[in-house]
Parts: structure tokens; C-alpha cells; sequence
């Protein structure tokens, strides 16, 4: 029979309060995207990503931006090969950390644009990057992937329509079973780039009170006592929530829902594994996103 201990519940508790704080602040920035409430005005505002639309949350008129399969896609595939050439290409650190804490600028600028006028959110995302280097801790690092990630999931759901995410989500699923188990080239990737400081993962220790320990797992003897959560897996779905943000929070909900059962069962396969191996995280969390979707569509307009 199997106990609590090799169900690792620990990892699991931890990637899942993770993923529900990135997701609530993804939905209170779509929100305020959509909308252009802010808390240091009583007007509508530009977002720091997107002008407000002159249409209520759930409005029938809503306009998406112009993004486009094609589009999306081919800035995706892009991103990846020239990452790819610059790890063969550098050695060095500086040009990883850049386009780490680059990322994560962009991103963070979502949330605290909220609370703060565009030139003040952009220095506390600088910011808060400063404090991830000078005080590198497992804390500070997911803090900024938290933050960083949820502004991102938000400003590329608002783009899309719910079809074309979901044709987004299955088309990089199947890419990511490929880049896992066929090419390898995605497992490459992550470990090149987190030896170069660029950690594009939310990291989960086995026990809690780890989060205060120096982050210096890469080169840690004990692998077994940490979880890497890539931010492909927290961005996808969540950007799928985003996209469905205007017909409903309840739908977003639902998605949001539909992959926390995708990471459980992710977790379960990871655990059951006789050699620990990376996995390919993503069709598991696209297939109950997708289908926890399609049932609140069936539910909630019947």
C-alpha cells in the first residue's frame, strides 16, 4: 500500500498554492487590462500592455488584438532556436541573466501597474529582479517568477480568442512531447540555461522552510529534494484563462481548476517513475484545461 511519503504531498501542496497565486494575480491583471481599473486612479487607464476596451467584462463586442496562429507560433519557435544558438554560441552568464530579468521587467510591469503609475511600476520590476540577484534565495526566485509570469499569461491571453488558445495549447502540447522524449532539446535548454543563472522555473523544495535557503540548487549533490515547475506550464493554461476572462470568470475559474487536475496527474506520473526523468508537463495540464472548459461551456450556457 502506499503511504503519504511516496505520494510526496509536500511537492504537490507547495505546486499547487504556486500555480493558484499566479493564476489569481493573472485574473486580477486581465481584469484591470480589460477594464482599466486601477487603485491610484478613479478613471479608466491605459494597461501598461493594452489600451482599456470600451466594453463591459462581459461584453458581447469585445475586440481582441491581432494576434494570430501563425504569428504566435512563429515568435515561439524563434525564441527557442536563437536561445539555443546562444548557448552554444556564449559561455558567459550576462546574456541569459538579461533576457531572464528582461522577461520578468515585462511581466511584473502587469501587476504593478495596478497599484502604481506605468514609471513607478517599472522601477519596482526592476527592482524586485535587483533583490532576486543580490539576495538569491529559493523565495525570491519564485517571487518573480509569480509575478513575472502572471503579467505574461495576461497580456498574451488578452490577444487570443478561446478557439485559437485551444489550438495553441494542443499544438505545444505535441511539440512539448517531442522537445522532451524525441530531441531533448527542451530539457538542454532549461539545464544551459539555469547554469547560466536564468532559472525559468518556479522552484519546489520538499519541505517549506526551504524557500529561505540560498539558492544554489544547480549545483546541489541532492536533486531529489527539489521540483523545477517550467513557466511553459504555468503561463500556457493560464494564459488559456486568460483568453476566456470576458465571457465569464466563472470559465477561467473552470480552466484554472481543469489544470490543477493536470498537475496532479502530472505529479503522479513524475513520482512513479523507477529513474526521475523529466516529463512533458503540458498535455496533461492542456487535456483538463481544455476539457474542465468545454464542461462549464456545456454547464453554464445550457
Amino acid at each position: 500500500m502506499t503511504d503519504r511519503r511516496d505520494l510526496k504531498l509536500n511537492f504537490l501542496i507547495q505546486i499547487i498554492i504556486a500555480f493558484l497565486l499566479t493564476a489569481f494575480f493573472t485574473l486580477v491583471i486581465t481584469n484591470s487590462m480589460i477594464t482599466g481599473d486601477v487603485f491610484y486612479t478613479t478613471e479608466p487607464v491605459q494597461s501598461v500592455f493594452v489600451p482599456p476596451q470600451a466594453v463591459p467584462v462581459q461584453g458581447a463586442n469585445y475586440q481582441f488584438a491581432q494576434i494570430d496562429l501563425f504569428q504566435f507560433l512563429l515568435s515561439f519557435f524563434i525564441a527557442t532556436s536563437l536561445m539555443l544558438f546562444f548557448l552554444k554560441a556564449f559561455r558567459g552568464k550576462f546574456l541569459f541573466e538579461f533576457f531572464f530579468s528582461g522577461a520578468i521587467i515585462f511581466g511584473a510591469q502587469g501587476l504593478f501597474g495596478i497599484f502604481f503609475t506605468k514609471g513607478i511600476a517599472f522601477f519596482a520590476s526592476v527592482l524586485i529582479v535587483v533583490i532576486r540577484f543580490v539576495y538569491p534565495r529559493i523565495w525570491t526566485q519564485n517571487f518573480i517568477i509569480i509575478i513575472g509570469m502572471s503579467g505574461i499569461a495576461a497580456s498574451l491571453g488578452t490577444g487570443v480568442s478561446p478557439l485559437l488558445a485551444i489550438i495553441i495549447l494542443v499544438l505545444l502540447s505535441i511539440y512539448d512531447v517531442i522537445a522532451v522524449y524525441k530531441t531533448r532539446h527542451m530539457v538542454k535548454l532549461f539545464q544551459g540555461m539555469a547554469k547560466r543563472g536564468a532559472v525559468l522555473a518556479i522552484v519546489i523544495p520538499k519541505k517549506l522552510s526551504l524557500w529561505s535557503r540560498k539558492f544554489d540548487l544547480i549545483n546541489s549533490e541532492n536533486k531529489d529534494e527539489f521540483i523545477f515547475i517550467g513557466t511553459g506550464d504555468i503561463i500556457l493554461p493560464l494564459f488559456f484563462a486568460a483568453s476566456t476572462f470576458f465571457l465569464g470568470v466563472k470559465f477561467s475559474i473552470a480552466i484554472i481548476f481543469g489544470a490543477i487536475i493536470g498537475f496532479v496527474v502530472d505529479h503522479l506520473i513524475f513520482i512513479v517513475q523507477k529513474e526521475k526523468k523529466p516529463i512533458p508537463a503540458l498535455p496533461a495540464i492542456a487535456l483538463f484545461s481544455i476539457a474542465s472548459y468545454l464542461i462549464s461551456l456545456y454547464l453554464f450556457n445550457s
